[in-house]
């Protein structure tokens, strides 16, 4: 009966310190920051892509030095994340080459890492078009709607 007590014990105690050892992450609003996304070519369709992510505080300086992570992923099951990154932004703009993988809607996670060390993280969604679906007029807007992750 005590072992299982003990064992109960260092369960607990483990999930604790895993818990609390995690890394935190901020919303942008939370961490007083913007992180603005466009996309080029501004016709959303399958294909090669630039992210440019500009970060600013909130007084509009420039956030330099930092690290960003993309991670794009469809809404639906099935499809491995398109991971792209970036370290070395100029006046607080990141060019990020990316590829839209396939048709349909998609999850942008932007994840950045600050100089000292804090974390922050924005969703955008976006609906991406066939090169067909743009040819028949079917021009998607590039507005994407930003998705504070919680």
């Amino acid at each position: 009966m005590q072992f299982i007590w003990i064992m109960s014990f260092m369960s607990i105690l483990t999930a604790v310190v895993i818990t609390g050892c995690r890394e935190q992450v901020k919303t942008a609003e939370d961490a007083q920051i913007n992180i603005d996304l466009t996309v080029e070519p501004a016709e959303l369709a399958v294909g090669n892509a630039t992210l440019s992510v500009v970060l600013t505080d909130t007084e509009g300086n420039p956030i330099e030095d930092a690290t960003i992570e993309v991670r794009g992923n469809m809404t639906h099951a099935g499809m491995a994340p398109v991971l792209a990154s970036a370290t070395d932004g100029e006046a607080g703009l990141y060019q990020i080459p990316f590829e839209w993988t396939m048709s349909g809607d998609w999850l942008v996670d932007v994840t950045v890492t600050l100089v000292d060390g804090e974390v922050v993280q924005e969703r955008f969604e976006y609906t991406i078009a066939t090169s067909t679906e743009l040819y028949e007029g079917d021009v998607n807007d590039v507005t994407p709607e930003s998705e504070s992750n919680e």
